[in-house]
């Protein structure tokens, strides 16, 4: 699903509002292909065979541009990691790290124009590359944006602490190291609930146990009760996990 495809509607009309109708301006179409270029230019195969692409991303914009980016800037950063995310899935490339896209304002180019800069997290070893925790996105002027990364996951092992969460009616069983619950369609559970974040809460597992951690999400989590913004809790057969209206039961076994 690329970056337009996976805006809501009602983000996709301010972004789409705020680049269009100016003539010569960037939008999210040309910014998003320009990323997916650049990201087949810079790909390259590690020594453990990994083909890896660069997880950190500034794009410069120009005065007039970066103004609009800037006052729609962390609804369009997040797209822009999530196309990353699937660009990078869909080309089998590996990610080493959280995706980072940071708009920066650059007075020598003209409206219409952009620029690139990338960056491999150079304190991974390519060798085990597979995806981490993302922190929760940074608010600030140039609209930073982290999502997790979506290199190759290694499956979890076989024993009594499978689990699954029950929503809805449906036992989603939770297959991977590090599940991530939100709205968004990138999330590997998604949840069609307007208050719960695009990228809300993620499920790690450590051993035989699990733990839940709040990504930095706008109505917050809660597991029996429990706000989960300022720590990670672990979770026990039966918890109930809040994302906004939506009430998750945590299964083991």
């Amino acid at each position: 699903m690329g970056l337009l495809d996976s805006l809501e509607r009602g983000i996709e009309r301010a972004v789409r509002g705020a680049f269009t109708g100016r003539g010569g301006g960037l939008g999210p179409v040309e910014i998003a292909t320009a990323v997916r270029r650049h990201m087949d230019r810079e790909s390259a195969q590690a020594a453990a065979g990994a083909n890896v692409v660069p997880n950190l991303y500034k794009i410069r914009l120009s005065e007039a541009d970066f103004a609009e980016a800037k006052k729609y800037g962390q609804a369009l950063a997040e797209e822009l990691c999530e196309e990353i995310i699937r660009h990078a899935d869909s080309q089998g490339y590996t990610l080493l790290g959280p995706v980072k896209a940071t708009f920066v304002k650059n007075t020598e180019l003209k409206r219409g124009q952009m620029s690139i800069e990338t960056q491999t997290d150079r304190d991974v070893d390519p060798a085990a590359a597979v995806s981490r925790p993302a922190h929760a996105p940074a608010a600030g002027p140039t609209a930073t944006s982290a999502l997790p990364s979506r290199g190759p996951r290694p499956p979890a092992p076989a024993s009594s602490a499978a689990a699954t969460i029950e929503y809805e009616g449906r036992a989603l069983p939770l297959n991977q190291e590090t599940t991530i619950v939100g709205r968004s369609s990138s999330a590997d559970v998604t949840i069609s609930d307007t208050g719960v974040s695009r990228q809300h809460l993620q499920i790690q597992r450590a051993g035989s146990r699990w733990f839940a951690r709040d990504l930095g999400s706008t109505n917050g989590s809660y597991v029996n009760g429990e706000d989960l913004r300022s720590a990670e809790t672990e979770l026990h057969d039966g918890a109930v996990i809040a994302l906004g209206n939506a009430r998750l039961r945590f299964r083991l076994g």
